[in-house]
């Protein structure tokens, strides 16, 4: 590993460290299964992935995954409770990831809507050239 990557990943895992200290909400330490896929997703034939919670508060989620998401990375999450219920359905935002010794990954997401929201709304530019 060159001495640039290594540098990024030293500071990426020192984001992660404060991010994870500075924890405003309560964690509830719970496991449940997650459903999830990329959003949007970038192949037609691309399925859902499973996960499990680690924990889970008013705002997100920490989650065991069997492959490594990037921060920024927005995931439609489906989250069934113990009797197969949809709990959670909505789209998420990666906050931090890391891997694990086991070759797994770890990652805190955080909700931005459930389904039956407003959608997000489009931002277009306004070309004010054409307004004369």
């Amino acid at each position: 590993m060159n001495p640039a990557s290594q540098l990024q990943k030293s500071e990426a895992l020192k984001r992660e460290t404060t991010y994870a200290a500075t924890r405003a909400e309560p964690r509830e330490q719970t496991v449940h299964v997650v459903e999830y896929s990329r959003y949007p997703r970038r192949l037609a034939n691309e399925g859902r992935h499973v996960a499990y919670t680690q924990d889970r508060s008013e705002g997100g989620l920490g989650l065991d995954l069997a492959e490594r998401v990037w921060p920024g990375e927005l995931l439609q999450i489906t989250l069934r409770d113990i009797d197969g219920r949809v709990s959670i359905d909505g789209l998420a935002r990666v906050v931090w990831c890391r891997e694990t010794k086991e070759g797994r990954a770890e990652a805190g997401i955080s909700m931005l809507r459930e389904s039956g929201e407003r959608p997000m709304m489009r931002v277009r530019r306004r070309n004010t050239a054409l307004r004369r």
